[in-house]
């Protein structure tokens, strides 16, 4: 003990002691500029995809190497799952998440398009098919007796109803004022209405009317048939291609609209096969943005941001910087 007084009391001998200690922790600190404060020992956890240390806190880290642009917590802060952390800078990825979700939103535009597009199609082409079938089943429609008779029915009038066939008229007398004679009709439709000349009647209820020529005599025991459509009319043929043709471009055009759409069940889809694509491309744009962020992956505090964070250094990847207590 005198040995190291008597030391310290001499001066020359002193100052080589301490400008040792000095240069030693110089080199130290030196040494350790700039590092982080040791973590504990790690265990991978399959849970959140980073590590759990033994003391139960989450270790958090970038996948990748970067420059930090933003450190979003402090110790004792508390997070929530899903909440960033910290981020680097990422223009590029960044950029292409919007790219890839302006294609996505894109995608879906134009499905939802091609669908309004596909209902207005099909309403027009049905419209379309619809009246060519009446002018088909209304056009030149007559009424042949089972024999000669010049008191012949007019029909007019358009068929609304889809239902061929024919329509059976027979007569008889009655008390009707104008003519005196009443017909029943049976077939498509049954019923009875009377024998008109000058004002048509309704033939059913399917939108026909008939009235029939007035003649000195009319014959009662007359029946006449009147065939819809009647394939002996002049216009038949003309009006059957017609109607054919309706068809024929309805299924052509909505079978085009259907492969883009894919409205029938497990039919190939132009646009939905767009979709799933957009959908993929995004879904990679966002995990390669995601590299570049840390985010909390549970309910808990932050108990570990390492000093060294700081807004424009670099970032060296899957070095723990953050560290999460899981409440």
């Amino acid at each position: 003990m005198k040995k190291i007084i008597q030391l310290l009391s001499q001066p020359k001998t002193l100052i080589p002691i301490f400008a040792v200690l000095v240069a030693a922790l110089t080199f130290y600190g030196f040494q350790n500029l700039g590092k982080a404060p040791k973590v504990p020992a790690q265990i991978e956890s399959a849970t959140y995809g980073n590590s759990i240390a033994n003391d139960g806190n989450i270790s958090l880290s970038f996948p990748k190497s970067g420059r930090l642009e933003a450190v979003l917590v402090k110790e004792g802060d508390a997070v929530k799952p899903g909440q960033v952390l910290a981020r680097l800078s990422a223009g590029d990825a960044l950029g292409a998440v919007n790219q890839a979700k302006g294609a996505l939103d894109l995608a879906r535009a134009q499905f939802a398009s091609l669908n309004v597009e596909y209902a207005n199609t099909q309403k027009q082409q049905d419209l379309l098919v619809a009246n060519a079938r009446k002018t088909l089943l209304s056009s030149g429609l007559e009424g042949t007796p089972n024999n000669q008779d010049v008191n012949l029915p007019v029909i007019t009038g358009t068929y609304n109803c889809d239902k061929e066939g024919s329509y059976i008229l027979k007569s008889y007398r009655s008390a009707d004022r104008d003519s005196g004679y009443t017909f029943n009709y049976s077939g498509l439709e049954s019923g009875i209405a009377p024998v008109k000349y000058d004002t048509p009647v309704a033939l059913g209820t399917c939108g026909l009317q008939i009235k029939f020529t007035q003649n000195d005599t009319f014959n009662s025991q007359t029946i006449w048939t009147i065939a819809i459509p009647n394939t002996k009319s002049s216009v038949y043929l003309t009006n059957k291609n017609a109607y054919d043709l309706a068809v024929s471009n309805r299924e052509k055009i909505l079978a085009d609209l259907i492969s883009k759409v894919g409205t029938n069940p497990g039919a190939d889809s132009v646009a939905e096969a767009q979709i799933k694509a957009a959908e993929g491309a995004y879904q990679a744009a966002w995990g390669a943005y995601q590299n570049n962020v840390i985010t909390s992956p549970v309910n808990g505090v932050a108990t570990f941001v390492d000093a060294n964070l700081k807004v424009g250094q670099s970032v060296v990847a899957n070095k723990p910087v953050i560290s999460i207590s899981q409440q």
